[in-house]
């Protein structure tokens, strides 16, 4: 295990200098309506984009974030303070403003080849892609006949990536999709007061790359509790050798790229506070309400590996 180490000056100053830093406020959720005459597909954010080829069958066609992203940038005004700051400082995450939307994450393919793997009849289950980015693994369910909840935390990303790559690939009967944006414990709220029954509730839930901020298990726990049926499964899946950060923060550094705090995860760079398949497993232990086995795993490279949630 990696460690950065510091003098005991550091450790015993580390507590009040966290008091020091601003809470931080979550945006509140809320439900996205697509508005087909104004998406930014029709402007000009279509014109790249690539291809997933998935083994059943289908093409999941997906426009290049970094192409979205340099358009948006021409004209500030079409694009979320919180996204352009984020951009600006080369951040995949500042905690509680961007959280990684626009970045598709490397897990993202891996667990898209194991839903195809498994061979999940998808028609006519309620999914949900939690923290769902382009809308890959929700699209791809789409094209197999499921209801699909997209959920990300910037509306941004819902508005100019999410949408169009549904619209992208000309899923028939919309209505089979809802988008929301915002913080997960009112979204938890905000959709459990939509289902009027617990047939409503979702079949699978799936999310990649969801757990590196420990300070969110409690809200990501509530969603799988208030939202999974209690026959569903919840598939999650993250990076499981992580280097672990025993350091005081440094304001003045911190308060130079615009954030407070950084977290080091193997191969990727995480802003927020470290976490990992390890310590969330801990967690669920602690909860009582869940089970959880290993389904898939790969130790080329950085380790990682996919978990299957259900109910005890």
């Amino acid at each position: 295990m990696f460690k950065f180490g510091f003098s005991s000056d550091n450790d015993e100053n580390s507590e009040e200098i966290a008091k020091e830093l601003p809470e931080m406020i979550w945006k509140e959720s809320n439900e996205i309506i697509i508005h087909t005459d104004s998406n930014p597909i029709k402007n000009g954010l279509g014109q790249i984009n690539t291809k997933i080829v998935v083994s059943s069958g289908y093409e999941v066609k997906y426009l290049c974030s970094k192409a979205v992203i340099n358009t948006l940038l021409k004209n500030e005004q079409s694009l979320d303070d919180s996204v352009l700051k984020s951009e600006k400082n080369h951040s995949d995450l500042l905690p509680a403003v961007y959280e990684g939307g626009f970045k598709i994450w490397e897990c993202t393919y891996d667990l898209l080849n194991y839903i195809d793997e498994q061979k999940i009849n998808f028609k006519e289950v309620n999914v949900l892609d939690l923290g769902c980015g382009a809308g890959i693994i929700g699209i791809t369910t789409l094209l197999c006949g499921a209801k699909c909840y997209f959920q990300d935390y910037n509306s941004d990303v819902i508005q100019y990536i999410t949408i169009p790559n549904v619209l992208l690939n000309s899923v028939s009967g919309m209505e089979k999709c809802k988008f929301y944006s915002g913080d997960w414990r009112s979204f938890s709220d905000l959709v459990e007061k939509a289902l009027t029954t617990p047939e409503d509730k979702f079949d699978y839930i799936f999310t990649s790359e969801t757990i590196y901020n420990t300070e969110c298990y409690p809200k990501l726990h509530r969603v799988f509790e208030k939202l999974l049926k209690k026959s569903g499964y919840m598939y999650l899946f993250q990076y499981n050798q992580q280097n672990e950060i025993n350091c005081i923060w440094f304001p003045l550094l911190f308060m130079f790229l615009d954030i407070y705090y950084r977290y080091l995860a193997a191969k990727s760079f995480y802003f927020g506070v470290g976490g990992g398949i390890t310590l969330f497993q801990d967690f669920l232990d602690e909860q009582k309400v869940f089970k959880y086995t290993t389904c898939w795993k790969c130790e080329e490279g950085v380790s990682r590996e996919i978990i299957k949630i259900e109910f005890i």
